[in-house]
């Protein structure tokens, strides 16, 4: 199953639920766990790592994928 990692720019636990919540309605994604310590978003599931860059995006969060 693919996966993508993200940097997500996420300060408190209600910038985490927002991310989780445009993740999860997505076709394709299998599951989201989110380190907000790390700031680290990793999605597994049918997905392209452009497409979810570009959901997370739509959040407002500085988002980039994880080096």
């Amino acid at each position: 199953m693919p996966e993508v990692a993200l940097k997500v720019a996420m300060a408190c636990s209600g910038c985490e639920g927002a991310v989780r919540r445009v993740l999860q309605n997505k076709p394709g994604v299998q599951s989201v766990d989110i380190d907000l310590a790390q700031q680290k978003v990793l999605v597994t599931g049918d997905v392209s790592q452009e497409d979810i860059l570009q959901t997370v995006s739509k959040t407002g969060k500085k988002t980039e994928l994880w080096q």
